[in-house]
């Protein structure tokens, strides 16, 4: 039987000034981001923490579409739709929330290195020779690196032939680590892929306001690739020059901070 993990904290529903998405990244946990409920109180807010399959508790095989049905389908049945919603997302679940708006009404999306293009994102850490960040992810723990089937995933994933070519059925099996669980890995990349996941493409209406978050450097996406999209949409882009890495290492509290001042209230802003 399937399962998805879903944790909701802050003023009740029926009280809520707002709704707040939090979906985590590829790999990620929505556990991680601290956010206390104080703070939820002050601001009248309702969070909705949703782990996606395949993350932390949700089993399954993460498919980033079908994904957005299943926070669609939990909205619509608790009734959310059309209230006030805010959404944070990070790397690919930035990505997914802003494709996400584009059916449903958000009143601000807060996006931390949003993986605008998931195919683009594998051939940067391959031209950065950054892809064994990627594929370590992926292996199966206690086992080493010459070993069935952790050999596998780092010889197929070592070079980028398997997305040209798509071959990647001889991963079909389970892997289970401390960031991800899926039931067949050719399935999990065959979903991210092949052939990819997009949303720099489509037309974005200027209904929601978008605030793009960037750390000092990141080897997951092109930080100029980012930079002209927010640029070509209208919205806005903040560095947080603390932020070392793609996973904002140790400095989720600054971007906290950034979004708390950037405030709730659903109004237009000029900073762009």
């Amino acid at each position: 039987m399937s399962s998805l993990e879903i944790i909701e904290q802050g003023v009740p529903p029926e009280e809520a000034q707002g709704f707040l998405i939090l979906w985590p990244s590829t790999g990620g946990n929505v556990r991680s981001f601290r956010i206390r409920d104080s703070e939820l109180i002050e601001y009248g807010l309702r969070l909705i923490r949703f782990n996606p399959p395949s993350h932390g508790d949700s089993n399954g095989t993460y498919d980033p579409k079908s994904a957005i049905s299943l926070l669609d389908e939990y909205l619509k049945k608790q009734n959310y739709i059309g209230k006030p919603l805010f959404g944070i997302g990070h790397s690919g679940g930035g990505a997914a929330l802003l494709l996400y708006a584009i059916q449903v009404q958000f009143q601000k999306l807060f996006l931390l290195s949003p993986i605008l293009n998931s195919v683009k994102s594998l051939e940067f850490l391959y031209e950065s020779n950054s892809i064994e960040e990627f594929s370590r992810l992926l292996l199966l723990p206690n086992i080493p690196d010459d070993d069935f089937p952790n050999k596998q995933i780092l010889e197929t994933l070592s070079t980028p032939n398997w997305l040209e070519n798509g071959e990647v059925n001889h991963l079909s099996f389970p892997v289970k680590n401390t960031r991800i669980q899926v039931d067949s890995l050719a399935q999990f990349l065959q979903n991210l892929f092949l052939p990819g996941f997009r949303v720099e493409n489509y037309d974005f209406e200027k209904r929601t306001e978008v605030t793009i978050f960037l750390p000092a450097m990141d080897k997951w996406f092109p930080k100029e690739f980012t930079s002209e999209f927010a640029k070509r949409n209208r919205m806005r882009l903040v560095e947080i020059l603390e932020a070392p890495d793609h996973f904002f290492s140790k400095s989720w509290l600054s971007v906290w901070k950034q979004i708390k001042s950037i405030g709730w209230e659903n109004k237009e802003s000029n900073h762009y």
